[in-house]
């Protein structure tokens, strides 16, 4: 049987386009398996931390550091602005 040069031209491009297609969906498959492996791996559950209990005396001594250190950002504060400086945030 004889096949034309341009019968011959349209199959080598059609089993081309085929190829090509075959290549992109094998590609699509293998990130869908992937996604799907992703997906059913168990999530790793985070260890909730306990809560730290203070005693009374350290509830005490972090309240008079808090007071304390407001105090001395107001301070500063104050200080900044009776300079005038623009930068107050810092």
């Amino acid at each position: 049987m004889f096949i034309s040069t341009e019968e011959k031209k349209t199959i080598i491009q059609k089993i081309d386009g085929l190829t090509t297609q075959c290549e992109n969906i094998a590609f699509e498959v293998m990130g869908l398996i992937a996604k799907v492996k992703k997906l059913e791996a168990p999530k790793p559950v985070k260890a909730k931390k306990p809560k730290k209990v203070m005693t009374p005396e350290q509830k005490a001594k972090q309240r008079a550091y808090q007071t304390e250190y407001k105090r001395r950002v107001k301070a500063k504060l104050a200080e900044q602005l009776s300079q005038g400086t623009p930068n107050v945030s810092s």
